[in-house]
């Protein structure tokens, strides 16, 4: 576009020295090209600040790491990538084998309890009873009361131990946390599932509507507010532009984090200087229905800014411009 106005520019001197036959000299053309300079400088200055645009913005979904609550090998995996999902539905089985038997095995222990518990009972009334005829003593009576307390104490962990156990059983079937699917499914039976957080065995994608984020220089962020109308165009959908509007501009970005360590912040540490990130939303978001936008997809992204709003004439020509060279320079 630069290059657009400067030889728009041009043209128009050589049609003024040929129509109006102004003279060709080093002080004229001087002239004319000192003006040329000033307008075109001017145009661009006042643009860039004004009406900015971004050329790294992008298209984010957001993405779970999906691993288990429990260890063990993967028996079954019950889908397949990009498959539409709804919560709850089984993503793999964990070998269940050596859960159950757990379950079994404190049940087991918990009926044996029970069994011990109501004996002491019956014991307890019986010794209370010898000892008011004076056929027991109060020592006999408080051991077989122990002994009660003890099983008793047992029963209670017998059934906490079964709680636990039943829920590390019934996380043997992974199931997806929401609406979504499940990408690039490497899975496979016969894999040990993870349990360390963020190091997920699926990535699920969760079914919501896609984030479009896009980075500015900071000289002009001060023009980029939340409510300021703004223009998007996709790298997979050229020559098209969609009005949008900013919904957020980021009062942080990753160089402005700080975070406890024991080492100081030193000059030579510090990292090149960050962009301002901004959440951009589409005013008519249905205009994407069935085109090709995943998540990743890059954008340009221009911000019209109220003052010196002639300009934003400008920055829409560039940008569908720059949208249409998609056409030749890309595939």
């Amino acid at each position: 576009m630069e290059t657009l106005i400067t030889l728009s520019y041009i043209a128009l001197c050589v049609i003024t020295f040929k129509v109006f036959k102004v003279p060709r000299n080093k002080w004229t053309i001087t002239t004319a090209s000192v003006i040329g300079m000033f307008l075109v400088g001017w145009i661009f200055l006042y643009m860039a600040m004004y009406q900015p645009v971004s050329r790294m913005a992008r298209l984010y979904s957001v993405t779970t790491p999906i691993t288990s609550q429990v260890e063990g090998v993967i028996t079954d995996v019950f889908v397949k990538g990009n498959q539409q999902l709804k919560a709850g539905d089984p993503l793999y089985q964990i070998d269940a084998t050596p859960f159950k038997d757990k379950v079994e095995r404190i049940e087991g222990d918990i009926k044996r309890t029970q069994s011990a518990v109501s004996f002491y009972k019956k014991e307890l009334a019986r010794y209370k009873k010898l000892g008011s005829r004076g056929f027991s003593s109060q020592e006999d009576v408080d051991e077989v009361n122990t002994q009660l307390l003890e099983q008793k104490a047992n029963l209670s962990k017998y059934n906490s131990e079964l709680d636990l156990a039943k829920f590390n059983l019934s996380k043997t079937t992974v199931t997806a946390p929401t609406d979504g699917y499940v990408t690039q499914v490497a899975l496979r039976p016969g894999m040990k599932s993870r349990i360390v957080p963020f190091q997920g065995n699926l990535t699920f994608v969760h079914k919501e509507d896609k984030q479009l984020f896009a980075a500015f220089k900071q000289a002009p962020a001060r023009y980029v507010k939340e409510g300021y109308p703004a223009e998007v165009t996709f790298q997979t959908i050229p020559g098209h532009a969609y009005e949008a509007h900013v919904v957020q501009v980021n009062d942080i970005f990753a160089q402005g984090a700080a975070t406890p360590s024991g080492m100081m912040t030193y000059a030579e540490k510090i990292p090149a200087g960050g962009r301002i990130l901004v959440k951009v939303e589409l005013d008519h978001p249905e205009l994407l229905d069935n085109m090709p936008v995943p998540a990743g997809t890059d954008a340009h992204v221009a911000v019209y800014s109220p003052k010196w709003e002639m300009f934003s004439v400008v920055r829409k020509v560039i940008l569908r411009m720059q949208s249409w060279q998609n056409w030749v320079f890309e595939g």
